[in-house]
């Protein structure tokens, strides 16, 4: 549909067919090298009738993550306490190093060992913190 300027149909389709599917056709348009501003407007629109895991394993695996960012600050804003909104928001502050520490100490929605785990090959003192935020003794060893 995208490749045949039909845009209109996806939206009508992840808006009022099927909302859950929203990360999946947001990996499809992905892959379709789609304009990050129709994914973005796209996410907006549907806002929280679809599952926040998988729409971020789904831009996560095309390396992608930083193009949550609007869409995750503004559900935090909203008072989003969902631990996979705060566990890409972690991800994203690790890897744009913008002030990571502060995050993971003052930050009590996300879910310690799905951060600390992302976070030992990247920054092992960040994995530690994350670690020790949630007592998880036998992750940190």
């Amino acid at each position: 549909l995208y490749r045949n300027n039909l845009q209109k149909y996806i939206e009508i389709y992840v808006q009022k067919v099927n909302p859950s599917r929203l990360p999946i056709v947001v990996g499809g348009l992905l892959d379709v090298d789609c304009s990050e501003d129709i994914i973005k407007s796209l996410m907006m629109a549907v806002r929280g009738q679809f599952s926040t895991d998988e729409l971020v394993e789904e831009v996560e695996k095309r390396n992608r993550l930083k193009l949550l960012l609007p869409w995750l600050e503004a559900k935090i804003h909203d008072g989003s306490e969902e631990p996979a909104t705060h566990n890409a928001l972690a991800k994203i502050y690790i890897d744009a190093n913008n002030n990571p520490e502060r995050f993971l100490r003052e930050n009590p929605y996300y879910d310690s060992k799905v951060v600390g785990k992302y976070c030992e090959k990247r920054d092992p003192h960040l994995a530690c913190i994350a670690y020790e935020r949630g007592q998880c003794d036998a992750e940190l060893i």
